[in-house]
């Protein structure tokens, strides 16, 4: 905030509990994961920076040869404090710049992290008519197509690439890309998703129908060794398998905006709940050494009902990326989906207690 010529507040938004499958406790007495979480209380600004520049590799600031260790989200923090011009790296910036607005972190690549950080600041861009540019990396087809349907022309932009730093004489820098929004219940981030899904074909009356599994396939972070016998057992109660890497955007948006219920484990493929309908019924399965909420938190602004199944890992220290030592359960996790799958054949469609 010292660094900022200019500050807007967005959005103040208070702390709220969940909305958690029967209240997080099943008629047999079993129990949800995080049933004490309630969001985090976060006031989401935007800050107009002047004369910094960027460290493409860190996705950091510095103004006055210092980085502005506010915009650093997720990196080490000796990397932060220790960062320093580079001349032989440096891209000046050219004469008659216009504002240039930063879009996204240095996970840019996960689709999860591309949704909650990337999205909600394009919304936010495009409900002030932002006249200036867009600050990017290379993007892929998910991306262009997400990009597309935003309305953003692709000659606005200035593409940053890895190793270099980048002179800007005016930049915008918005919370949301730094993830402050990530566990917060977030009115824009919400509004951004529907916004997207609309700009996407969808009309909020399709059928809700549909019940989905999302299979983490080749994904090496947190990889369970049995998924295969798992995904076969949820396809014999009828789920629909879904491997969302191999979709278009549209298409996932399309499929997930039909479900009643989800059930996935903790990764980027959760980040779908954007699309899905409130009263949409969620089984997330949270590996036990990263329970981590986010896709929670994520559910609680659309205003979907959440049960998290806490799976044995076998690893007691907190990892994001660690394989499992132990397989999936699949006899016990196939109950919880039947129990699930017939709430929300009940519940789910009607939307009851909904936002």
């Amino acid at each position: 905030m010292t660094a900022a010529k200019r500050i807007v507040e967005l959005e103040n938004n208070e702390s709220r509990p969940p909305l958690l499958v029967c209240d997080g406790v099943l008629s047999d007495g079993t129990h949800s994961l995080f049933r004490a979480w309630k969001t985090q209380p976060v006031t989401i600004r935007q800050y107009e920076l002047h004369d910094v520049i960027l460290d493409r590799s860190l996705m950091v600031f510095i103004q006055n040869g210092r980085p502005i260790v506010d915009t650093s989200y997720l990196q080490a923090p000796d990397l932060v404090t220790n960062l320093t011009i580079r001349p032989q790296d440096l891209v000046l910036a050219p004469r008659g710049q216009t504002v240039m607005a930063a879009t996204f972190d240095h996970w840019h690549k996960n689709y999860y992290h591309w949704l909650a950080h990337t999205v909600p600041t394009l919304f936010t861009l495009r409900t002030q008519n932002f006249k200036g540019n867009l600050i990017l990396p290379p993007v892929y087809p998910w991306q262009e197509e997400m990009l597309r349907a935003e309305k953003f022309a692709f000659q606005n932009q200035e593409i940053v690439q890895d190793g270099k730093q980048y002179c800007f004489k005016r930049a915008l820098y918005t919370d949301y890309v730094r993830g402050t929004a990530d566990f917060a219940f977030s009115p824009i981030s919400a509004a951004a998703y529907r916004a997207l899904a609309k700009e996407m074909g969808i009309t909020g009356h399709e059928p809700q129908n549909l019940e989905l599994f999302i299979r983490r396939g080749d994904a090496t972070n947190r990889s369970m060794s049995n998924e295969s016998e798992l995904t076969d057992a949820l396809a014999r109660l009828g789920l629909t398998v879904v491997s969302p890497e191999t979709l278009s955007v549209r298409e996932q948006v399309h499929l997930f905006a039909q479900a009643r219920l989800v059930v996935g484990s903790l990764g980027a493929g959760m980040a779908n709940l954007a699309w899905c309908r409130p009263g949409t019924v969620v089984c997330e399965l949270v590996p036990e050494h990263h329970q981590n909420p986010c896709t929670l938190a994520l559910a609680t602004q659309m205003g979907l009902r959440y049960w998290g199944e806490l799976v044995e890992t076998g690893i007691d220290t907190e990892n994001h990326v660690s394989i499992s030592l132990k397989p999936f359960d699949v006899a016990a996790i196939t109950h919880r989906v039947q129990q699930l799958s017939a709430y929300a054949r009940q519940y789910a469609v009607r939307g009851e207690g909904a936002e």
